[in-house]
């Protein structure tokens, strides 16, 4: 994954803890999204591995193929990380206007090929569209109901890194919870953060003023 992209999250957070800044405009929006899904993909696999490699973590990150694959994982929990920010994001913003839901569901269904299409991975040489058609239908699906539990969000996600990680097989066993208890902490924290940072008037404002086709 863009070592660019995780760094910019971390360092956001570093910033954030200490003068968190609001939310406002889709610009801000879009902003916290990507970096705060970066920031969790990241810190999921990376922490994982570490985990189960312990000592021999930095000579694995030596060896060309482990690095390619972890890449490769980086990259996938990305996509993943993404759209479960996505999802929660809408659960934390959705307004009783229905109008006004419709906006907001359609711009952030958007925003996921959008972001996702500004990388282009050597693994992915034909673009994200398989992971796009998935979002569309899995957040066609949520929009529509009631929100989930952020800790609930992460379930795809969180069996995603397991299949992924360059980890062997033998070693994965029982690890399942693991990853999605990290995960579902971090993004109950995340949902957190949404509620305090997003002046949702003001993003509501702005997202319906959008042309119908944006």
């Amino acid at each position: 994954m863009d070592q660019g992209l995780a760094e910019r999250g971390l360092l956001q957070r570093s910033i954030d803890f200490f003068f968190p800044p609001k939310v406002a405009d889709i610009a801000a929006l879009r902003q916290f999204v990507a970096g705060e899904a970066a920031y969790l993909a990241q810190k999921s696999v990376i922490g994982y591995c570490r985990v189960k490699t312990l000592l021999a973590f930095e000579k694995l990150m030596k060896e060309k193929i482990f690095t390619e694959l972890l890449e490769i994982c980086r990259w996938e929990a990305f996509s993943m990380t993404l759209a479960d920010t996505l999802i929660v994001a809408e659960g934390c913003l959705r307004p009783a206007d229905m109008s006004a839901r419709q906006a907001l569901a359609a711009h952030l269904a958007q925003l996921y090929g959008d972001i996702l299409n500004e990388h282009k991975p050597p693994h992915r040489p034909d673009g994200w569209a398989d992971r796009i058609a998935a979002f569309q239908a899995r957040f066609a699906l949520s929009s529509q109901a009631a929100p989930q539990p952020p800790e609930q969000v992460i379930k795809d996600t969180a069996a995603l890194i397991l299949e992924l990680a360059p980890i062997h097989t033998k070693l994965k066993r029982n690890d399942l919870e693991v990853i999605a208890g990290d995960l579902g902490f971090n993004m109950v924290a995340l949902r957190t953060s949404m509620g305090k940072r997003f002046r949702a008037d003001d993003l509501l404002a702005a997202i319906t003023r959008l042309p119908a086709a944006a």
